[in-house]
């Protein structure tokens, strides 16, 4: 009982104070308008709690707003630095491709690949290079890792390369160490194999293959894989020997023409 007593000698405290700052300002009292003070006190509470309920929204909605803004600005640096680790990239492969084409004597043009064969058996590029660059069917196409393939058609602007892992592709190779030779083809996959070794020529898994030049098409000495996979039975009267490029297909974005 105290408690609502109390409750109800607030509430006509904060009336009768409303009431005095309300006269003072407006310059007429309650008794003469009392219809007209009433719902102008009604109006301005309204107003209050309206206000008061909307603020927190108002807070939530700029919070949002900026968040939304920081996100843009993150996504954009995001973007950034893709962009420069892009090109540091590029950057390096290029360097590496012309320290090649300062080592390589017989360079024909440095070309950048434009597009892939689509068959899942056909391994093969198409480059911006062709006939007016000095490009000729049957140059040889590499990278700062290796032997790449071989031209196979060309045009006045483009042309395309064969790569080693193709099944339309050979190579006459040797051993780097034992310098043992056969011949290099391609399976369609991502490995080569290499054929026409003796079961008595000793062949183990980690030998270098590199080009023998004997086929009078690629230069000799080039790198070509590393053998991953040996089996002396074979088929026939030869070994079943795997070989996996050094030159990755997958990673290939320029190579360089040589004769």
């Amino acid at each position: 009982m105290l408690r609502k007593k109390a409750i109800l000698f607030l509430i006509l405290v904060i009336v009768l104070f409303s009431f005095m700052t309300y006269q003072s300002k407006k310059g007429y009292s309650l008794m003469d308008n009392p219809a007209s003070f009433l719902l102008n006190r009604a109006a301005s509470a309204i107003t209050s709690v309206l206000g008061a309920v909307k603020r927190p929204f108002q807070m939530i909605a700029l919070r949002d707003e900026d968040n939304r803004s920081l996100q843009k600005k993150v996504d954009e640096l995001m973007l950034e630095q893709m962009r420069y680790q892009e090109a540091m990239l590029e950057n390096k492969r290029l360097r590496d491709l012309l320290k090649l084409k300062e080592n390589s004597k017989n360079t024909v043009a440095a070309a950048k690949i434009i597009g892939r064969g689509t068959s899942p058996w056909t391994h093969t590029f198409i480059l911006d290079k062709g006939l007016k660059h000095g490009i000729t069917k049957d140059s040889t196409a590499i990278t700062p890792k290796g032997l790449a393939g071989k031209i196979f058609n060309v045009s006045d602007s483009f042309s395309s390369v064969l790569l080693l892992t193709d099944i339309n592709f050979s190579a006459a190779v040797r051993l780097l160490e034992s310098r043992k030779e056969g011949i290099l083809s391609g399976t369609g996959t991502g490995k080569t194999v290499l054929k026409y070794m003796p079961p008595e020529h000793e062949v183990k898994e980690g030998d270098i293959v590199v080009t023998s030049g004997l086929d009078l098409l690629f230069p000799p000495g080039l790198p070509a894989g590393s053998v991953s996979k040996v089996n002396r039975q074979g088929t026939g009267q030869f070994q079943y020997i795997e070989v996996i490029p050094f030159v990755d297909n997958a990673s290939i974005e320029e190579v360089l023409i040589i004769k």
